[in-house]
């Protein structure tokens, strides 16, 4: 049983963009969570966010949260080198860990990330918040129904797209957002060993973004056999994936548009599934789930998930983890494997195009 009087103490490491536009909000809303304390290496950014939050204490570093025994849990939100050296420390003096997406910018720091959480027994949630939408974890229940499965047949083909657009809509607005004169910290790149390093933006540029592709994917259909074709060209990704009785489209790229172009089609013999993805940052909108049935039924039927925002969701869901000391659903050892396929889909490019 879960004790409800247990309160989870939180420091969040990072007072950026997302730090101040979602994660510090969000755990401030979670029941049995209370945010004691903001790190930031802009002291007077952090300062202002911190007091703007009331939240009592700041550090300017996340070297002093580390003998802390008043601080439960960390939530990382910062720059995407800085991800594996930060969690690393904080777990291994005790301390659960929620790391924004990507796990890391190579593998080798992600095999550490998740040895210092097994090391310490502490929690390694990374946030993949895309498992936590309504709309996706109602099209997950559908791919699991048997009885729909019947009617639609086999999987034949699946195609993954994401060419992203506004991914704010407009929050920046809503939630006045502090900044100051202050430099970023100066980040080092940390790439892959066998990357030339002329090749890292564009990885890291892939990594950053559609790893949240690669990581639904995986929830959806599980571990792809083989990489059967990548390229990546002027802006753009294609790549083929290969399952066992079926191939996956996986089309990535940039364009400047006012709406949001992200979806999931999974072919079945008699018909498909198609999710439509929100913009990251429109809360309370769930994914829209399409099921169009083949056959002597022709229905094509839209399914409504609840009106909930997939940020709040994955923070109520690591305060729960930690409460229940049950490992999370983007946990680091599942986490690992984005990044595994991640570096192997750009080591086929380059192994065919370079």
């Amino acid at each position: 049983m879960v004790n409800s009087l247990v309160v989870v103490r939180v420091a969040i490491v990072g007072a950026g963009f997302m730090g101040q536009l979602v994660h510090i909000p969000n755990f401030l809303k979670v029941e049995n969570c209370e945010v004691v304390a903001l790190c930031d290496k802009r002291e007077k950014l952090g300062r202002s966010v911190a007091e703007k939050y009331r939240i009592p204490r700041f550090y300017n570093s996340h070297e002093k949260l580390i003998d802390l025994k008043d601080i439960d849990a960390c939530v990382v939100v910062v720059a995407d080198e800085l991800h594996a050296p930060i969690a690393i420390d904080l777990l291994k003096s005790g301390k659960h860990v929620f790391v924004e997406k990507p796990m890391s910018t190579n593998l080798d720091d992600a095999k550490e990330m998740c040895s210092a959480a097994e090391r310490t027994g502490c929690i390694l949630m990374i946030a993949y918040m895309k498992r936590f939408d309504p709309g996706c974890r109602l099209a997950k229940k559908l791919l699991e129904d048997c009885a729909l499965r019947e009617k639609l047949g086999d999987i034949t083909f699946v195609r993954i797209h994401c060419y992203g657009g506004d991914w704010v809509c407009g929050l920046d607005k809503s939630i006045p957002y502090l900044k100051t004169e202050e430099e970023p910290p100066r980040v080092e790149p940390r790439p892959p060993t066998w990357l030339p390093i002329e090749e890292y933006g564009r990885f890291r540029a892939f990594n950053n973004i559609y790893c949240h592709d690669i990581n639904l994917m995986r929830w959806f259909l599980g571990e792809p056999k083989d990489i059967l074709f990548s390229i990546f060209k002027n802006g753009y990704h294609s790549s083929v994936l290969a399952y066992e009785d079926f191939n996956v489209d996986l089309e990535t790229g940039f364009i400047k548009a006012h709406f949001w172009d992200e979806e999931f089609k999974i072919y079945f013999e008699n018909g498909w599934i198609e999710v439509n993805l929100p913009p990251p940052l429109l809360r309370n909108v769930p994914a829209r789930v399409e099921v169009y049935e083949g056959g002597r039924a022709r229905v094509l039927r839209e399914h409504w998930a609840e009106w909930e925002w997939s940020f709040e969701r994955e923070a109520q869901h690591f305060i729960s983890c930690i409460e229940r000391k049950e490992e999370p659903l983007t946990s680091g050892k599942d986490s690992i494997n984005d990044m595994k396929l991640i570096e192997g889909i750009y080591k086929k490019f380059l192994e065919e195009f370079r």
